[in-house]
């Protein structure tokens, strides 16, 4: 099956548990896509975690967000970021090689084209 994820919040722990429903569903055998979008699209072009009291603790353990997306992206995770959002934020493809997940910059219909079978949103 083929499983999209739509991620528009910035809030580490949404993300958090949007990179572990991904990487569960990838584990399952599933083909997996996440589309950021909103207030997601500048975290994954800047890396930024943010101060938030889990921080500390998800950084010992290697289990933030971006560190799972990571460890997901070698099972073959597919990542988009929406296209209209990156440019009112001012960013292109090559902003978004700091966590160096980003597959690349596209429409919401492009991604659903791929990945519209099941579609869960964070």
């Amino acid at each position: 099956m083929k499983v999209g994820i739509i991620v528009a919040a910035d809030d580490p722990m949404r993300l958090y548990a949007a990179a572990t429903y991904a990487a569960t569903e990838l584990a399952r055998g599933n083909e997996v896509g996440i589309f950021v979008t909103g207030r997601a699209v500048p975290l994954f072009a800047k890396g930024y975690h943010g101060d938030y009291p889990e921080r500390r603790r998800m950084e010992e353990l290697g289990v933030t967000w971006a560190a799972i997306l990571k460890e997901a992206k070698q099972l073959g995770l597919t990542i988009a970021v929406c296209e209209t959002v990156a440019k009112i934020y001012g960013l292109g493809l090559g902003d978004f090689k700091t966590l160096d997940i980003v597959d690349e910059v596209t429409s919401m219909y492009t991604f659903l084209e791929k990945f519209g079978e099941k579609v869960v949103v964070f």
